[in-house]
């Protein structure tokens, strides 16, 4: 059907897009240390490759059936509910942008009402990070075939768990920063902006299970964000091996004519009689 096929033409789209992004944050890192405010152009621009590569907001991007073309209601309905789920991630998205520009002129010009926002940015930020990343597992589990772009599919949700946890260390610096061990950033700018950078390495040292010298050893807080990145990361992989690679995968059946194993049984059985 030409519907599924734009379906999954936009999905690999998306997933070599997230994958790109994450990838040029990540080598850019030691340049973000130089820039820490950037960091949350990062996070914005990468929940945003969902909204422009993978959105039905876009008119490229609707899903609309060929003349003449029926689509099984159960498809419908299936079809129905990826387009309400994209719909939201672009609302979310929106909601994340506002929470963020407030946060950031909060920690310039109102630290006491930075550390009030720092609860209402960790959970709209959480629930949109999520969120792409559920979609994205469902998007790779009904992936018909094993190929590159899943295995990009795949890689891009794993990389997103940490650019999570760094979010996550963000927001909870500014909540408790006796959590974490952070030198001096050498910015005239607030510790939950200059040290946001550290914040997305000590996510991404947590979710390898290394850990990071970052994040205090004695801190409650520090150790539950910790923990916490390092079960969401296994759990993303376990899922991901049981739900989409261990998923078994059906083959289109050939003509009983052109199979061999099918010749072979249906060929009628000669008995030989024995030599003397």
């Amino acid at each position: 059907m030409a519907v599924i096929s734009s379906l999954l033409q936009q999905r690999h789209a998306f997933y070599r897009g997230l994958l790109a992004v994450e990838v040029l944050a990540l080598v850019g890192l030691r340049g973000l240390e130089e820039a820490p405010r950037l960091v949350s152009l990062v996070y914005l621009v990468i929940a945003s490759v969902a909204v422009l590569l993978d959105s039905p907001l876009l008119p490229q991007n609707r899903l609309e059936p060929s003349p003449g073309e029926a689509i099984p209601q159960q498809l419908k309905q299936r079809l129905k509910k990826a387009l309400l789920r994209r719909q939201v991630v672009g609302f979310a998205w929106l909601l994340a942008l506002l929470i963020e520009v407030m946060w950031q002129m909060a920690l310039v010009f109102d630290p006491a009402l930075a550390i009030q926002l720092s609860v209402v940015h960790l959970v709209v930020w959480l629930m949109l990070m999520l969120q792409l990343l559920w979609n994205l597992v469902n998007a790779l589990a009904e992936e018909p075939l094993f190929n590159g772009d899943l295995l990009m599919g795949a890689a891009a949700g794993y990389l997103l768990v940490g650019f999570t946890g760094g979010i996550v260390l963000n927001s909870l610096l500014v909540l408790d920063p006796a959590a974490f061990n952070l030198p001096a950033h050498g910015h005239a700018l607030p510790d939950g902006i200059g040290h946001a950078p550290a914040m997305l390495g000590a996510a991404f040292a947590s979710l390898t299970t290394i850990g990071s010298p970052v994040l205090k050893s004695g801190s409650l807080t520090s150790l539950t964000a910790s923990v916490g990145i390092t079960i969401v990361g296994q759990l993303y992989v376990a899922i991901l091996i049981a739900g989409v690679l261990g998923k078994p995968r059906k083959l289109a059946a050939a003509p009983e004519a052109e199979h061999p194993q099918v010749r072979r049984t249906a060929a009628p059985i000669r008995m030989r009689r024995p030599r003397r």
